[in-house]
């Protein structure tokens, strides 16, 4: 009796001993999984920004309207608020330099893809239940080592190679409250609790602060939660679900309208469907027309027309306001419905999609292969097969957050979210194999798309990786160094510029650099862009001109006139070269008539 004693107490020990070892393998791979997931990020994220796009402007801005208090500006119906309220506050941590803004943008960054990472492995052990039919137990939620590494395969090549850590926006946050909701939503289908319907809401409020497709996203949600629930049992969720949810959207909604003047959720989705499917003019400079689009409000004032001069420094005191607040400039468009158009926007998009999938095309190949290979009837599986239809639940909101972007306009950035998740499909299938034939499957597929991943990363991030060896100051050169040179010259924070340039403006990482206000500028873009480059020879070539166009920049207040990608020599007196660069400054005494 002693000794069957020991024997069992041994066995115990041995058992417990063999757990710990198993328990202690799979934190190391998880640790060294997420750690080399968030060196690429960390990569991508520090040396992938070389200047500021429009956009990244425009939500610094914003952040810092937040941090000055001025919240009628803020509250931007284009530029949704959630991220640069994330960035104001994590701003206060770091020196109000620029290079402390920017390390700023950085580690907030790196967190939102973290957060994002964690909740695509949440996500994904979900799924990986309800594959196997057990999302309703509480079974053990650890990942197959198989499912972790190609989770992680799928998930740096998609968010390093067509999303961006160093993007300044919300499309990674998005992503990250996308893969969030998913995994709320399974927990509803399966569990509607009070405690799974309510976290479901604040998620999905969370995603409509940070962006306004999150609106047509909780449609989705909630539309496959009716097909796959019935109307019946999903009706009291969702309920509950859309009472949280309105605790965001109703706040946020009446903020917007006080700060547009009329009743908005956001003018995001209806000024792009004018833009990129009835091809409204856009950018700079619309002055009304074609008759069907009907005339702006408030246009941007039109001083000149050879070469064609605006002003726009009034009302919104920022880096450049006609890409800040687009929809008080074209408010007072038309909107219409063409199915010519639509049909038109809806190819050309389904072709850009295409040039995604070329950002990423070792990975997606392999993808695609496993995907056939996965999905591929097998004989006596049709329970299996059965059992693996719990997941389209998901997919299906995936499929159609692309395809609802299909119909207006689609970038990489965009639909990141959705093509992690499509992308894990055939290994979260794979997964569920069992026997010799799925072990050597897995294992085949592992390994090509370990390789795709690698090829992939090595000529996505391969600048990068460069620049970080060289050590190399991601705010210098460039824009950068034109920024640099408009401090040397004495220009201050808040002074006024002009801008001539033969393109547009929304790339104008100078001015941010430098804070400066441009408020008029020699450009084109929805008036007339096929002359932008003969505008600005225009300009240069006949001294008349020239003098007529400076005198207009006096009197909107501008110190200086700042040139920038310049094809051309210029020899006008005044007129100094930034040094290493197509850039080109003149200093302006104020007009007698400039009001400051």
């Amino acid at each position: 009796m002693t000794l069957d004693t020991v024997q069992v107490g041994s066995d115990g020990l041995e058992v417990r001993r063999s757990n710990a070892i198993l328990k202690w393998r799979y934190l190391s791979l998880h640790f060294f999984v997420g750690a080399t997931v968030m060196l690429a990020g960390a990569v991508e994220g520090r040396y992938g920004r070389l200047e500021l796009s429009g956009d990244d402007i425009s939500y610094l801005d914003v952040a810092n309207m937040i941090r000055a208090g001025d919240w009628r500006a803020a509250l931007n119906p284009l530029w949704s608020i959630g991220y640069p309220l994330l960035l104001s506050v994590v701003r206060r941590l770091f020196s109000s330099t620029l290079h402390g803004e920017m390390t700023a943008i950085f580690w907030l960054n790196l967190t939102i893809y973290f957060v994002t990472w964690i909740g695509f492995l949440w996500l994904l052990s979900l799924m990986s239940r309800a594959v196997q039919g057990e999302l309703s137990s509480d079974g053990d939620a650890r990942m197959s080592p198989f499912l972790l590494i190609s989770a992680a395969c799928v998930f740096v090549t998609v968010q390093t190679g067509v999303g961006r850590v160093s993007t300044i926006g919300p499309d990674l946050l998005v992503a990250c409250l996308f893969f969030f909701t998913s995994g709320f939503a399974l927990k509803v289908y399966s569990r509607p609790t009070v405690g799974n319907t309510a976290l479901w809401g604040v998620v999905l409020g969370l995603g409509f602060l940070s962006k306004a497709i999150f609106l047509t996203l909780s449609g989705i949600f909630f539309l496959v939660a009716i097909v796959f629930m019935g109307w019946h049992r999903s009706v009291a969720p969702l309920l509950r679900t859309v009472v949280v949810l309105l605790l965001f959207v109703v706040p946020y909604g009446v903020g917007l309208s006080w700060a547009l003047g009329r009743p908005t959720l956001g003018e995001a989705g209806a000024l792009n469907y004018a833009f990129h499917v009835n091809h409204l003019k856009h950018w700079m400079g619309w002055q009304g027309g074609p008759k069907e689009f009907g005339s702006p409000i408030h246009p941007v004032e039109m001083l000149s027309a050879h070469p064609p001069v605006f002003a726009f420094g009034e009302p919104f005191h920022v880096t450049y306001p006609p890409q800040f607040n687009i929809v008080y400039w074209y408010e007072g468009y038309r909107q219409f419905f063409d199915f010519k158009n639509s049909t038109r926007a809806l190819v050309e998009n389904a072709r850009a999609l295409k040039y995604v999938f070329q950002e990423i095309i070792p990975v997606a190949l392999v993808v695609a292969l496993s995907f056939c290979v996965a999905f591929w009837p097998r004989a006596g599986e049709r329970a299996g097969a059965r059992r693996s239809l719990n997941p389209w639940r998901l997919y299906l909101p995936s499929l159609l957050g692309i395809f609802a972007f299909l119909l207006v306009h689609i970038e990489g950035r965009y639909v990141a979210g959705f093509l992690c998740v499509l992308g894990m499909a055939p290994f979260l299938r794979l997964d569920g194999w069992r026997g010799g034939l799925g072990s050597g499957v897995r294992a085949t597929a592992l390994v090509l798309l370990l390789v795709a991943t690698l090829f992939n990363s090595a000529e996505r991030l391969r600048g990068a990786v460069r620049l970080a060896a060289a050590g190399t100051d991601m705010q210098s050169g460039g824009q950068w160094a034109v920024a640099e040179y408009l401090r040397g010259l004495g220009l201050k924070a808040g002074d006024r510029v002009a801008s001539v340039s033969p393109g547009n403006d929304i790339r104008c990482t100078w001015a941010y650099a430098a804070r400066l206000h441009i408020v008029a500028a020699i450009g084109n873009d929805a008036y007339d862009p096929q002359n932008q480059v003969q505008d600005v020879h225009l300009f240069f070539d006949t001294p008349s001109i020239q003098a007529e166009v400076l005198e207009v920049f006096r009197r909107q207040g501008a110190v200086a006139v700042v040139a920038t990608e310049i094809p051309f020599d210029v020899s006008s007196p005044g007129w100094q070269r930034v040094p290493g660069s197509r850039a080109w400054v003149l200093l302006l005494e104020p007009s007698a008539s400039a009001s400051r």
